[in-house]
C-alpha cells in the first residue's frame, strides 16, 4: 500500500509541473480600443473605460503615447479603479495604428476594459503582455443592429514590440477596405 501511495505522490508531482503557469494577472498589458455602433451613429456616444484591481496596494500609469494620454492610478487592495479613456485612442477603421493603450503597474495587477453605452456594451478580460500568444484566430459571424450598416465584426493584432513583428491576416470573406 506504501509504495502506491508513494506511486501516486510521484505522478501527481510530475503532472502538476506540467501543468500550464498563465495568469491574468499582471505588470504590463498593451490593450485596443475597438470602435462600437454609436461612434458612427450619434449620440450618445460611447466610452471606454480601463478597470483595474488587484490583491495588494500598488501604483501604476496607462499610457496612450500617440493621443498624448498618460493617468497615473493608485490601487487600495481589493478595490477597483476606473479610468476613463479619450475616444482619440479608438480604432475607427482597417489599417495599422498606433493607439496601443499601455497600462504598467509596480506590483501584479488584473486589467478589464468596457465600452458602453445606453443598453449595449462589451467587455474585455486583459492579458498581461507576458501571457500573450504567437497564433490566434478571429472567428467572427454576422452582426445584427437596430442601427442599420453600423455593426460589423472586428479583431486587434497587438505586437508588444517595436517594429519586429509581421501580421498575417487571412480573411475568409471581404473586408470593409
Amino acid at each position: 500500500m506504501r509504495k502506491l501511495v508513494s506511486l501516486a505522490f510521484l505522478l501527481g508531482s510530475f503532472l502538476s509541473s506540467w501543468s500550464q503557469d498563465f495568469t491574468n494577472k499582471g505588470k504590463d498589458f498593451w490593450i485596443g480600443y475597438g470602435n462600437h455602433v454609436r461612434m458612427f451613429t450619434g449620440n450618445p456616444a460611447e466610452q471606454m473605460q480601463i478597470y483595474i484591481t488587484s490583491d495588494v496596494n500598488t501604483t501604476g500609469v496607462v499610457d496612450i503615447p500617440s493621443i498624448g494620454f498618460n493617468q497615473a492610478y493608485t490601487i487600495t487592495a481589493n478595490q477597483i479603479t476606473t479610468i476613463n479613456i479619450p475616444r482619440g485612442a479608438a480604432l475607427v477603421n482597417e489599417g495599422l495604428y498606433n493607439h496601443g493603450m499601455h497600462v504598467t503597474a509596480q506590483k501584479p495587477v488584473v486589467v478589464y476594459s468596457f465600452i458602453y453605452v445606453n443598453a449595449v456594451s462589451g467587455a474585455t478580460l486583459c492579458l498581461p503582455t507576458a501571457t500573450l500568444g504567437k497564433e490566434y484566430f478571429s472567428i467572427n459571424y454576422s452582426q445584427i443592429s437596430n442601427e442599420p450598416g453600423a455593426s460589423y465584426s472586428y479583431f486587434f493584432a497587438i505586437a508588444t514590440d517595436t517594429g519586429t513583428t509581421t501580421v498575417q491576416i487571412t480573411p475568409a470573406q471581404n473586408t470593409l477596405g
